[in-house]
């Protein structure tokens, strides 16, 4: 609801400036309460192109990624290109088989999911 999202808001504002690693933090808490998802991760790019997890909140049930490494190949350029393009990602059941999407004929354009923030996981992740 918005007043949730707003007291999320509030809190994050009311953070040191200049403190990432609690920035990340607190965020990972807020958007997890807020969703209700199980895991929320900040995944960074180094300058190198690999990607590490630097912040998660999760259920206690789950492995953790935190502090996780992964090589530049695991996400291929053109996802980066994404990443960088559109920031967050929201995959909402890891495990749900993923579902084609048909354009109806009669659009004239090319339909185009690139800025679409809600995806499946790509077949190696899930």
């Amino acid at each position: 609801s918005y007043k949730l999202a707003s007291k999320a808001i509030s809190r994050l504002q009311s953070l040191p400036s200049r403190n990432m690693s609690l920035l990340c933090d607190v965020l990972v808490k807020e958007v997890s309460e807020l969703t209700g998802y199980d895991r929320v991760m900040v995944y960074k790019f180094h300058e190198d192109e690999h990607g590490e997890v630097i912040s998660e909140y999760r259920t206690p049930d789950l492995e953790p990624y935190l502090g996780l490494h992964y090589p530049a190949t695991d996400i291929p350029q053109a996802s980066r290109f994404l990443f960088l393009k559109n920031r967050v990602r929201m995959i909402c059941d890891c495990l749900a088989a993923p579902v084609k999407v048909i354009q109806d004929k009669k659009l004239a354009q090319p339909l185009s999911l690139g800025g679409s923030i809600l995806r499946a996981p790509h077949g190696c992740h899930a």
